[in-house]
């Protein structure tokens, strides 16, 4: 699966397309967002979070839509709760730690604070020096089999997601009209026969066409255009855990 572009990323490719030098990239962000030059610069470095409202302002300036969905740069992992955060960290890392002190390893374009294993294999530690909590992430569940709902529900509160679930599609269609979900889990196959194409069509057409979509069905060759993932029943909890980490904390 493709990842999902970061802030950093989203910021550099355009500012690149806009004909701004690499050298400039730190000094045109200060000035487009009213920041320091060092505090532009730690933000391009992935050092200090870059906000939902700085990145919009920035393809504001330049009149360009921007389509992007992490809001984070760091996660927050105690015990099974996973926790979105953006966080401020030492330039250089430490050459040793100090018990009184949190410290992240970075994992691709992440941070990593892991309570319960300090660090990666051979990975450095950097200081952290801010942390400022997300909201934890809601998805939405629709299942016509209570127990399914339950065990998934089950899955998703262990790592720390909120949760709404419907028993049928036309409750998930009522709620979408005043509530918004990061993600979807759908039962493909619902009572009398109906499927859930009605909500997938909802979502796509009205309100996200990059949403994250997980459809559980006994038939693959069902509906595979424009779903992010297919997940053949009965459900495996490791598959599922799998895909809502990754989609929601780490792509």
């Amino acid at each position: 699966m493709k990842k999902t572009p970061n802030y950093i990323d989203a910021i550099s490719a355009l500012l690149t397309l806009k004909g701004v030098g690499d050298r400039k990239h730190a000094s045109t962000m200060a000035n487009i967002l009213n920041l320091q030059y060092n505090s532009a610069k730690q933000k391009l470095d992935g050092k200090r979070g870059i906000t939902l409202d700085e990145i919009k302002k920035v393809f504001q300036y330049f009149n360009e839509p921007f389509a992007g969905q992490r809001t984070h740069n760091g996660v927050f992992i105690m015990n099974s709760i996973h926790k979105r955060c953006n966080i401020e960290v030492d330039e250089r890392p430490a050459t040793q730690a100090d018990s009184d002190e949190t410290y992240a390893y970075k994992k691709d374009d992440l941070f990593i604070i892991n309570t319960n294993r300090e660090h990666a294999a051979d990975a450095p530690l950097y200081k952290v020096n801010k942390i400022d909590f997300l909201p934890a992430p809601r998805i939405a569940i629709l299942d016509n089999d209570s127990d399914i709902l339950e065990l998934l529900k089950k899955i998703a509160c262990r790592y720390g997601i909120e949760t709404e679930t419907f028993q049928t599609a036309d409750a998930m269609l009522a709620a979408l009209e005043h509530q918004s979900f990061e993600a979807f889990i759908l039962d493909w196959l619902l009572d009398f026969g109906e499927t859930s194409e009605r909500v997938v069509k909802k979502i796509k057409d009205t309100l996200d066409p990059h949403a994250r979509i997980i459809i559980l069905t006994g038939q693959l060759n069902h509906y595979e255009k424009n779903i992010v993932h297919l997940v053949e029943k009965p459900t495996k909890p490791l598959i599922i855990s799998s895909l809502l980490l990754s989609n929601l904390f780490f792509n």
